[in-house]
């Protein structure tokens, strides 16, 4: 009996212990604020250029051809955001431009170039990619998300925070967070495909976190679709924060016969 009641304490310690080493939401997103920097240096970054070399993954049936370029991902307070791949030969293949209210999806494809509206999905995933970019999570409510914690899991001998987050469109993501670092190194959350213009289930995972000007970012983000195909894998060659970023980067895109003879480019 007194065996009994001894294992039942012993039992009940564990549970206790097991719960106070799984954070609250607003304690691990000060945790995970403070390992990317801390909110003042994210605060103080009002534009951002980041150059990436990028391999994007095209399925055909049972096989799949792979393309190289560059991507440039550029940022702009409060919520501008570009993503723009350029291929060998330095000519823009793909580019999506969000201006804070509208967006773009440029396409050089075999037949031409083509530009047209992003859909009103699209529109909202880039409102919150341009929300979270810089950001994180810090001053989460006020950007209209709800998140909730599940419960810890374990993936390749790491334990990982689960954080759910619900943004103000309904959208629903898992974010994986490393239980030593703080930092998110996988989220699982349905994206819609520029192609086919449907949703379809995504993972990406961020790895090699390193400094740069301060501030903490994965050298390494690759994306999976739900048979875990690859998507894309870029890795990041350099990152220019507060280089004065002229608002034109974020107008429309033009094809090639309406581009001026100067690309919009930084302030000087």
């Amino acid at each position: 009996m007194k065996k009994s009641l001894i294992g039942s304490a012993l039992a009940v310690c564990l549970v206790f212990a097991a719960c106070a080493q799984q954070p609250t939401i607003d304690n691990l997103v000060n945790k995970m604020t403070q390992a990317l920097g801390g909110a003042e240096k994210m605060a103080s970054i009002q534009d951002q250029v980041a150059t990436w070399d990028s391999k994007t993954t095209v399925m055909m049936g049972d096989s799949s051809m792979t393309m190289s370029g560059v991507m440039t991902i550029t940022f702009q307070r409060p919520n501008k955001i570009k993503f723009e791949t350029k291929d060998q030969n330095g000519e823009i293949a793909f580019s999506q431009v969000f201006d804070g209210t509208n967006g773009w999806v440029y396409v050089m494809a075999p037949t031409g170039p083509s530009a047209r509206d992003m859909s009103p999905g699209e529109i909202q995933e880039m409102t919150i990619l341009a929300a979270t970019w810089v950001d994180g999570w810090h001053d989460y409510a006020a950007k209209g998300f709800k998140l909730a914690m599940l419960s810890d899991t374990t993936m390749n001998g790491k334990t990982y925070h689960r954080l759910q987050s619900t943004d103000r469109f309904g959208s629903v993501s898992m974010n994986y967070c490393d239980a030593q670092t703080s930092l998110v190194e996988r989220a699982d959350a349905e994206m819609t495909d520029p192609k086919t213009m449907q949703k379809a289930p995504s993972v990406m995972t961020f790895t090699g976190y390193a400094a740069h000007d301060g501030g903490m970012m994965p050298q390494n983000v690759a994306s999976y679709d739900a048979n875990n195909n690859p998507m894309f894998e870029i890795t990041l060659k350099e990152v220019k924060n507060n280089g004065g970023v002229a608002d034109d980067v974020f107008a429309k895109p033009a094809l090639p016969s309406e581009h001026p003879t100067e690309h919009p480019t930084e302030k000087k």
